[in-house]
């Protein structure tokens, strides 16, 4: 996926040429799906990035401000992207960048297993730990699975490496998200269907639940670039369902959320 680097730096953006673009330790990172202009929950995206680096970096208080201030007037309008923020360490200090990627297609359901490990060090915190959360996908892609699960000691459900999981169990009407008492980052699409969810009137579970709870259920895998995507099967794992229809549904709400990066 081709992609182009900006660094931050005197309130201005400039492209990075000089550099391999994986170089340098991420601090912190945040992405959002951008379509024509349109983002779900940007500000939240915005929020978030702006306390984790402001919690974990040296960058100052103005030059992060600046660098959000900018940010959407230096989105695309046009086109389907999938852009990261990011806090960079490098010899100077904190850098702020900004990576322009290329989204790729919209997937609407894959393939789940066990990830082999759990690496996080810092589970409520985007960006250092993303390279080991990839790595956990490359070893179940042999496994014809798209998203490792994270499992306690106990084969309790965590989170996926670049996802969090909202779950419907056999015979329930609401939905069922992992409690926040078991570590795992907070996901800004959890939140929005979080919302959604209120906005029916659903009283929304948060339990923890086993691997061997999901007999029977419907497993929605939620990340900022897809939305929803529900799990067909879950590899050396329970039987899994879908219901017809109930996934489009909640999608087609998440895609009413979005909103322009920027007035005019």
């Amino acid at each position: 996926m081709s992609q182009i680097l900006y660094q931050f730096s005197e309130g201005r953006f400039s492209p990075i040429e000089w550099c391999d673009p994986s170089r340098g330790t991420t601090l912190v990172a945040d992405s959002f799906r951008l379509e024509d202009g349109l983002v779900v929950a940007l500000e939240s995206h915005l929020q978030r990035f702006s306390a984790s680096v402001a919690a974990h970096t040296d960058v100052s208080d103005d030059t992060l401000d600046a660098f959000l201030a900018a940010i959407p007037g230096f989105l695309p309008d046009e086109g389907s992207w999938f852009p990261r923020l990011e806090a960079v360490a490098t010899p100077g200090g904190a850098t702020l960048r900004y990576r322009q990627r290329p989204a790729p297609a919209w997937e609407t359901e894959l393939v789940i297993a066990r990830a082999p490990h759990d690496p996080r060090r810092y589970p409520h915190l985007k960006g250092p730990d993303l390279e080991a959360l990839l790595a956990l996908r490359t070893q179940v892609a042999p496994l014809g699975a798209q998203e490792a699960i994270i499992t306690t000691a106990d084969d309790g459900l965590v989170e996926g490496a670049y996802s969090t999981l909202m779950i419907w169990r056999d015979g329930d009407e609401v939905p069922t998200f992992i409690p926040f008492s078991t570590p795992h980052l907070p996901g800004i699409t959890e939140a929005e269907m979080r919302e959604i969810a209120a906005s029916q009137g659903l009283e929304v579970r948060d339990h923890n639940l086993l691997v061997s709870d999901l007999d029977g259920a419907e497993v929605w895998i939620l990340s900022a670039l897809h939305g929803i995507r529900v799990a067909t099967s879950f590899v050396a794992g329970p039987r899994l369902t879908v219901a017809p229809g109930r996934r489009e549904q909640w999608q087609a709400q998440w895609l009413a959320r979005a909103r322009p990066v920027r007035s005019g």
